[in-house]
C-alpha cells in the first residue's frame, strides 16, 4: 500500500532505468552479506538465479565477502564450537506478536536491563561469525547501515536488539525471512511460521539450527536472553519443548493500524532486501498479510494454554505507550523478572532518548476495513479493540 505523503511516484509503463534501484525509502545494505558461500548459493539456486540487472553489483559484493564468511566459520568451529555445544541456556524470555504490533519497543525496553542479553544485530546478520571475528565484520558493516530503520522512525544500529529469525535465514535455516531475497516469486515456505506441516527431519534440522544460534548468543552474553521473533508466537509448543522454564510477552495492537503498517514495511523490506527489484508484490502481500495473521492466531490461541501460570503475560501497546513504566512494573511482577528497579533507570533513558519519536499514520479503505474486520474478528474481541 503507497503511502502518498511518504512514497514517490512509481515509473509508468513497462520500461524502467536498466541500473536504477527503485525505492521509496531510504536504503540498507544487504543482510545476506553474513552468509557462508555454500548457504549463498543455495539461496541463490533456491530462487532459480532469477535476480534483475540492477541488483547485480549488490549481488557480486556479497558473493566476494561469503568466502570470508565461510573462512570465519571454520575458525569458529575449531576454536569454540565444542564449549558452544556444553553451553547451558538460561531460560530466555520470548517477546511475542504480530509484525509492527510493538515488539521493537517492547524488545528494546527490556534489553536495556543490564541483567539480560540479547541478540544484536549485527549477531543475527551475522550468525556464523559473530563468536570468532573480533567486531571485524562489525565495524565494517556498521559503515552501510542508516541511523533509522527504512520503514519507520525506529533507530537502527549495530549493537541494537534484533530479530534471530534474520539469524536462522542467515545460517541457511528454514524461515520466512528468506522470501525476501526473491519478492516477485510470492511468499515463502508458510510451514515455517508455526512450524506444522515439516517432516520429522525438516523439524530436528529447524530446531537444531536455533538451538544452535540460542547457544552461540548465551556463549557470548553469559546472562539470560531476551529474545525477539514475531513468528515465535506461532512456535510456543516448540519453544517450550526446547526451552521449558522459558518466559513470555505477548503484546497487542489495534489490528487497523497493524495491517497497513504491515504491507508497508513489507514492500520497503523487500526494496531493499529483494535481489529482484523494484519486487512487485502488489498482487499477493494483502492477502499474505491477512492469511499469515490469522494462522499465526489460530496457533497462539491453541498452545498458549500450555504455558504454565505464571510465565505469559499479555499487554496492549496502546497502553504501553499511555504508561509505559506501569506496563513494564506489571510485566516484571507478573512474570517475576525480578526487581524492576534495577531496570528502571535504564528504562526510563530509553523513554527520554524516544521522547520525540514519531509513529506512521496508517489509513485504510472501506474494503480493506472490512475484510480485516471480518477475518481478524477473534483478534479483536480477544484483546478489546472495536471491529466496528
Amino acid at each position: 500500500m503507497i503511502d502518498p505523503a511518504t512514497d514517490p511516484p512509481r515509473p509508468s509503463g513497462r520500461w524502467r532505468h536498466p541500473f536504477r534501484i527503485e525505492r521509496s525509502a531510504p536504503g540498507l545494505a544487504y543482510i545476506w552479506h553474513g552468509m557462508r558461500l555454500s548457504t549463498w548459493l543455495k539461496l541463490l539456486a533456491d530462487g532459480g538465479f532469477d535476480v534483475t540487472f540492477n541488483c547485480l553489483p549488490r549481488i557480486a559484493f556479497v558473493t566476494l565477502i561469503s568466502p570470508l564468511v565461510s573462512a570465519v566459520s571454520l575458525l569458529r568451529a575449531g576454536v569454540y564450537d565444542r564449549n558452544i555445544a556444553a553451553t547451558e541456556v538460561v531460560p530466555p524470555v520470548f517477546v511475542l506478536g504480530h509484525w509492527r504490533a510493538g515488539t521493537t519497543l517492547l524488545h528494546e525496553l527490556l534489553a536495556r536491563d543490564p541483567r539480560f542479553g540479547y541478540p544484536t544485530t549485527y549477531q543475527c546478520f551475522f550468525p556464523e561469525t559473530f563468536v570468532a571475528s573480533g567486531g571485524v565484520f562489525n565495524r565494517l558493516y556498521a559503515m552501510f547501515l542508516p541511523d533509522k530503520r527504512p520503514f519507520d522512525d525506529v533507530p537502527f544500529g549495530i549493537d541494537r536488539p534484533q530479530e534471530e529469525e534474520h539469524g536462522l535465514a542467515n545460517m541457511g535455516v528454514g524461515s520466512l525471512y528468506r522470501a525476501f531475497a526473491f519478492p516477485r516469486r510470492g511468499p515463502g515456505d508458510r510451514r515455517y511460521l508455526d512450524l506444522e506441516g515439516l517432516s520429522d527431519e525438516e523439524r530436528r534440522v529447524w530446531e537444531a539450527g536455533y538451538l544452535t544460534l540460542i547457544k552461540r548468543l548465551q556463549f557470548v552474553w553469559k546472562k539470560p536472553l531476551v529474545l525477539k521473533s514475531p513468528m515465535n508466537t506461532a512456535r510456543i509448543k516448540t519453544l517450550l519443548r526446547l526451552f521449558p522454564d522459558a518466559r513470555f510477552v505477548h503484546i497487542a495492537r489495534d489490528p487497523f493500524d497493524v495491517y497497513p503498517s504491515t504491507i508497508r514495511t513489507l514492500k520497503r523490506i523487500m526494496e531493499v532486501q529483494g535481489l529482484q527489484n523494484p519486487p512487485e508484490i502488489d498482487g499477493w502481500v494483502g492477502e499474505y498479510v491477512l492469511a499469515t495473521f490469522e494462522r499465526m492466531y489460530l496457533a497462539y490461541e491453541h498452545d498458549r494454554h500450555f504455558i504454565p501460570a505464571g510465565r505469559l503475560i499479555e499487554v496492549r501497546y496502546e497502553d504501553l505507550i499511555r504508561d509505559p513504566k506501569a506496563v513494564m512494573a506489571r510485566i516484571y511482577r507478573d512474570i517475576d523478572l525480578g526487581d524492576f528497579a534495577v531496570a528502571a533507570p535504564e528504562i526510563e533513558a530509553y523513554l527520554a532518548e524516544r521522547a520525540g519519536h514519531r509513529r506512521n499514520r496508517h489509513e485504510l479503505g472501506d474494503e480493506q476495513r472490512r475484510e480485516v474486520a471480518t477475518r481478524w474478528r477473534p483478534y479483536f474481541d480477544r484483546f478489546g479493540y472495536c471491529a466496528d
